[in-house]
């Protein structure tokens, strides 16, 4: 049995990064090209010396700070501490990322390796700048930079420096190496999965392997085969499955490793479906999810599964942390003690969920054994999905792995441990229809392919095709109900994210100017309501009509999202839920930006303006990002209603000085606004007082500034807060977050970031900005 751990355990994630305050450490050995000092100034405000700065003067600095070990710039009176020097920041729990330049680190690279927690591995190619690509003349000189479009406008066959040169910027082989870079500290800085959790988070596999997702077994031996392939494959699947096992590079950690870069590279401009990656109040969107797997000869792979093959296929998933790889697919049928310290491993320090597997090849196992083997999949709790693959002789037996997957859910749910996604297939054409029943993260292949990587398999697009004909996923009704709605962006958001995820759902405009009138109506009737957006002025009118709400929208005392849910045989039975993610829209962008900043003794303040159901969610908000809240309407009954709900205090008005005023209050609490919230209509034109722009501007931390308004795109109070160089929030990104919040409760998979942002940003941008 794996050993179990402790919900403490498996939530302290060092790295996390509202805990993480240290240095981000980068240690290796650069050439010429002095790859880590490049690499450090891709993110940092500040880069030292870690071999010549004193480690305690090192833990004054902040994440955003970085610590060079570069040994190539090590003399030889440093020679002799350089080891201990290493050591003693990984033992320290400084974030410790291996730059491993090729063929530049032979003698000492096991102690790199094992005082570090990522890696990125660099060739000679991967460091070219502009003037490799002009190979006839130094028309451009310098460092690494831009890129530039060189064409053959001379028709000489040859790029070169007589040829024009287009100033489009493009990414270099340079840049996809930062961008690499910056997805490391983007997955190391996140919260660690928790097995069976629901909550809403940017790392639960209740999402990545949720409903209708789908990920594509990649069998090429050289990843760069897939090449071509690429860009039809990613228009349709949420994931790519690197089989390390098939590659011909499998037993090269180096070559491997670099592999798995090269994937990620060739899916970055392609990646549709892409969930999006905070970092330092920023977010990547262009990163598609990788299921890395080494699967043995005994589980339908080809890895040798003798006692050597296992202890080498063990090092081989070690390397898959290192790489900061989503998903991490380990097989229970092996060593015990070496399954149990790669779990340790990712419940101390990776956020990468990890997919329990086991394949039953040739034979036709009981009901009793699928249920058991589905257990132990589940690896006593630690595992965030299970994936169980199964033999038949018959057709008649197609639906075995499905029923051993809901009865293992219903024990688990009976034994008090985690529920988890069940992925449970039939090997071969036999089980064709497996895949069809299988809704959570299916494997695929594609059309585009010259081959599957296993038999059976079938696309994505055929999957949902027939999915749709049999009804297993039939499709649904959504839309947005309101008042005076014309405007509403949400039609074309949702509408696009349903295509970009390849749903069959339609999404509408409601305009109802009474509530009677919609809960009456065919929609809201039919069976194929999905449920909708609420907006005014029916987010409290809406609740009477509810079987439940969640605990969002009870504190909030508004809904703005209906989810309806079928239990599984009883189509004439349903439950009318009301959750509110205008909360989470607020939440999201703020908790990226105050978990990119450095830890304070400060009181951290929310000033929140206004008196309706956005204040009301922007209190709920505020509250949970652990922020003391001051209020400020010009009705004061509607602040103290606030207050009395949310707790807090109530400033009279926006004076520095006097009984009840901004100032006196802030004052009196010793804390700092961190975040301005301003619920106002963008036809107040409310701007901050003087003496608190002033005063702010000389902070460390200056505070955020978020308007709720969407339209106009510059409201004076954005307008002032830029003039103080003030970080911003803009209404538009509030719209999105909320929206992907819906999309993922409608359909209990990973929202398309990038489609829904696009969407928004195309109709909120001033046209010279877009």
């Amino acid at each position: 049995m794996v050993n179990k751990t402790t919900d403490k355990q498996r939530r302290g994630g060092k790295f996390q990064s509202d805990l993480y305050h240290k240095p981000v450490v980068l240690v290796g050995t650069s050439t010429d090209n002095n790859e880590l000092s490049k690499l450090a100034s891709s993110f940092a405000s500040t880069i030292s010396d870690g071999f010549t700065i004193d480690i305690s003067e090192a833990a004054q600095k902040g994440k955003r700070d970085a610590i060079l070990l570069d040994l190539s710039t090590v003399d030889d009176r440093q020679a002799s501490s350089v080891t201990d020097t290493i050591q003693q920041y990984y033992s320290q729990d400084y974030l410790v990322i291996y730059i491993n330049v090729q063929n530049q680190n032979d003698d000492v690279e096991q102690i790199l390796i094992d005082n570090s927690d990522y890696e990125l591995c660099i060739k000679a190619e991967d460091v070219k700048t502009v003037h490799d690509v002009v190979t006839d003349g130094d028309v451009i000189d310098g460092d690494v930079i831009d890129a530039v479009i060189v064409t053959d406008t001379d028709g000489d066959g040859d790029a070169d420096a007589s040829d024009d040169i287009d100033d489009e910027v493009h990414a270099t082989p340079w840049d996809n190496m930062e961008w690499q870079f910056q997805r490391l500290l983007a997955r190391a800085f996140l919260p660690l999965a928790i097995p069976g959790s629901s909550e809403p988070s940017v790392n639960t596999a209740q999402l990545t392997m949720g409903d209708n997702a789908f990920f594509l077994s990649l069998s090429f031996p050289k990843i760069i085969d897939a090449e071509p392939y690429i860009e039809a494959m990613c228009q349709d699947v949420d994931a790519m499955e690197f089989r390390a096992d098939l590659l011909d590079c499998r037993d090269d950690r180096f070559e491997l490793l670099h592999s798995l870069q090269k994937i990620r590279e060739m899916c970055r401009s392609h990646a549709t479906r892409a969930p999006m990656l905070p970092l330092y109040g920023e977010v990547m969107d262009d990163s598609l999810p990788v299921v890395y797997t080494v699967r043995t000869a005994n589980q339908a792979g080809t890895y040798p599964d003798d006692e050597e093959g296992i202890a080498k296929m063990f090092d081989i998933l070690e390397l898959g942390l290192r790489g900061g790889v989503e998903v991490l697919d380990i097989e229970s049928a092996w060593d015990v003690v070496k399954t149990d310290g790669i779990l340790s491993q990712v419940e101390d320090r990776y956020a990468t969920q990890i997919l329990g597997s086991h394949h039953v090849v040739g034979k036709k196992v009981s009901d009793d054994e699928a249920i058991q083997i589905n257990r132990r999949c589940a690896l006593d709790g630690r595992a965030h999905g299970a994936k169980v693959v199964l033999s038949i002789e018959d057709e008649k037996d197609d639906q075995q792995a499905l029923r051993a997957g809901e009865v293992s859910k219903r024990m688990a749910s009976e034994a008090g441990d985690p529920i988890i996604p069940h992925i449970g297939l039939i090997l071969g054409d036999v089980g064709k229809y497996s895949r069809v029943l299988n809704i959570p993260f299916t494997p695929v292949t594609h059309e585009s392919l010259p081959f599957v990587a296993a038999p059976g398999q079938m696309s994505a697009s055929e999957l949902m095709a027939i999915r749709l004909i049999m009804d297993v996923v039939p499709p649904l009704k959504y839309g947005i109900l309101g008042h005076n709605i014309a405007y509403s962006v949400s039609p074309a958001m949702q509408g696009a994210a349903f295509a970009a995820s390849r749903l069959p759902h339609s999404y509408s405009l409601i305009d109802m100017e009474d509530v009677d009138e919609f809960v009456n109506s065919d929609l809201w009737n039919d069976e194929v309501f999905g449920g909708c957006s609420v907006t005014i002025p029916h987010k409290q009118a809406i609740i009477p009509h509810l079987d439940q709400l969640t605990d969002a929208a009870q504190a909030i005392g508004a809904v703005n999202t209906v989810i309806v849910k079928k239990p599984v045989g009883e189509e004439s039975k349903r439950t009318l839920i009301g959750d509110n993610t205008d909360w989470r829209g607020i939440f999201n962008p703020l908790d990226r930006q105050l978990g990119s900043s450095s830890a304070s003794e400060k009181v951290g303040i929310a000033l929140i303006l206004g008196g309706g159901g956005t204040a009301r969610a922007a209190a709920y908000a505020a509250t949970q990002l652990g922020l003391e809240k001051v209020y400020y309407n010009r009705t004061p009954s509607k602040a103290q209603d606030l207050a009395a709900t949310f707790g807090g205090t109530v400033a009279l008005n926006t004076d520095e000085e006097g009984s009840d005023s901004l100032g006196s209050i802030l004052d009196a609490m010793n804390g700092e606004a961190r975040v301005v919230i301003s619920t106002l209509p963008a036809a107040a034109e409310f701007e901050l007082p003087s003496w608190f722009v002033d005063s702010a501007r000389d902070e460390e931390r200056k505070p955020i500034i978020f308007d709720v308004n969407y339209k106009p795109f510059w409201t004076k109070l954005l307008h002032q807060a830029d003039g103080y160089e003030f970080p911003i929030v803009r209404g538009s990104e509030m719209l999105w977050e909320q929206g992907v919040g819906q999309f993922e409760l409608w359909t209990g998979r990973t929202a398309p970031y990038k489609v829904m942002k696009s969407v928004v940003l195309q109709n909120c941008l001033p046209e010279e900005d877009e």
